[in-house]
């Protein structure tokens, strides 16, 4: 009996002391944050998946595509676009999801019959072609499609043609700023190698594209680029066989005398040249004995061997530039000329910073450019293909340039900005005062 008691005794302890132990615990965890359990991966994704709609369903009110509009999902891939797309334009509208494999677009119609969506068409389209109807389309939309072109300038011109005049195609993809995978387009089509919106920008403007805006805004997700782009309205424009937004041509006549290099004498000039700009640097070249090299901006270049337009009879060597650096060599520079070019640049400090190394006491860089409306953004003068002279001179005076002459309007929407370089400290002296 003295046994059954004793452990009794100790069964009744260990019971009170796990009762105390228990209450210690709770009272040390009050006013403590209570941790919520992780959420599932189901879970984020349909978080993702309600963002990205409303990212879909912001483009389109911005664009005013709505109820009875069509819709060009181009690479649906299995779809998760299209339903919301399919809210979009409701009953009475269209959503033609593109895909270039049978199996995909198979699927697609399978779901939109389960789902009672009569609005939405799967299409079979190919790598060169979305195989859409001619003037149907509102609106056509690639999401991280387009770094997979491997035929880009033929898909763009099937997408050009499907659009109604004044449709819209949005662009949503990765790399902001410049290429840095250097891919060929023909390995493009099965891997992931990022394209660059200074790429999709020059393509689609050649094919016949106004670059209407930059819409990031609009987005959920950071890091990639929204880009939109429009089909002319203008009868004018019956084919997506160029640029729909160029500057006027070049007065070789009236624009070369004041190009004179300084030091006619000096043994080097470069050229950052591009469109109508390149007229100009073969009667340059005449008026001078001096050699030339031809800077080829990253900005511009689709393939790392990619050139500009042979100048006249003159073979001329020719650099692209690594993230602004134009490797340029030890050789002094008595002249540069920016060319209808200078409002391309991305990597524009690095780029001045070596060309100022190179460039002679009397050197001078001449800019020659589209001159905008107004102040724009740096990111959006480059795809407009304009830019104001007052950022112009506002970047050059950051890196350490004086003007020293200034052209309005030497031809109808053109500027000409001459600069020489200065030691940085007068240029401080001279802003800080205010000349």
């Amino acid at each position: 009996m003295f046994r059954i008691s004793c452990l009794r005794r100790v069964f009744l302890r260990g019971i009170i002391l796990s009762l105390c132990i228990t209450v210690w615990k709770s009272a040390s965890a009050v006013g403590q944050p209570v941790k919520a359990p992780p959420r599932s991966q189901e879970s984020r994704k349909r978080t993702e998946d309600q963002k990205r709609s409303e990212s879909l369903w912001k483009i389109a009110q911005h664009l005013h595509v709505g109820e009875g509009s069509v819709i060009a999902d181009i690479g649906a891939g299995n779809g998760r676009d299209t339903w919301t797309f399919a809210d979009i334009v409701g009953a009475t509208g269209k959503v033609l999801a593109e895909e270039i494999e049978k199996g995909k677009t198979k699927a697609i119609e399978e779901r939109a019959r389960e789902k009672g969506l009569r609005q939405v068409q799967a299409v079979l389209g190919n790598v060169a072609s979305p195989s859409l109807p001619d003037d149907s389309v509102d609106m056509a939309f690639m999401h991280h499609v387009y770094h997979h072109l491997t035929q880009p300038r033929e898909m763009l011109q099937g997408i050009w043609k499907a659009l109604k005049p004044g449709g819209f195609l949005v662009i949503v993809d990765r790399r902001l700023g410049t290429l840095v995978d250097w891919v060929p387009r023909e390995e493009r089509g099965e891997k992931h190698y990022w394209i660059a919106e200074t790429t999709v920008v020059r393509e689609a403007r050649e094919q016949g594209f106004f670059f209407v805006e930059c819409a990031e805004q609009n987005w959920h997700v950071k890091d990639v680029f929204v880009l939109i782009f429009q089909r002319p309205a203008d009868i004018q424009f019956k084919t997506p066989d160029r640029d729909p937004d160029l500057p006027s041509e070049l007065p070789i006549d009236r624009i070369l005398p004041l190009l004179a290099p300084p030091e006619p004498a000096c043994d080097r000039i470069a050229f950052v040249a591009l469109g109508e700009g390149r007229k100009l640097v073969e009667p340059i070249l005449d008026a001078t004995s001096c050699s030339a090299i031809d800077i080829v901006l990253e900005e511009w270049a689709t393939q790392k061997d990619e050139r500009p337009s042979p100048i006249g009879r003159r073979s001329i060597p020719a650099v692209l530039t690594e993230s602004g650096n134009p490797n340029l060599g030890p050789e002094p520079i008595g002249a540069i000329y920016f060319l209808d070019s200078y409002h391309l640049l991305f990597h524009g400090p690095v780029l001045l910073a070596h060309l100022r190394q190179r460039l002679t006491a009397n050197g001078c860089v001449y800019i020659l450019d589209r001159q905008a409306p107004g102040l724009l953004p740096r990111r959006e003068a480059s795809h407009r293909r304009m830019i104001a002279p007052e950022t112009v001179k506002q970047e050059m005076a950051q890196a350490a340039f004086a003007l020293v002459r200034e052209e309005i309007r030497p031809t109808g929407d053109r500027f000409l900005l001459v600069f020489k370089k200065t030691d940085g400290k007068t240029l401080a002296a001279e802003t800080s005062s205010g000349k």
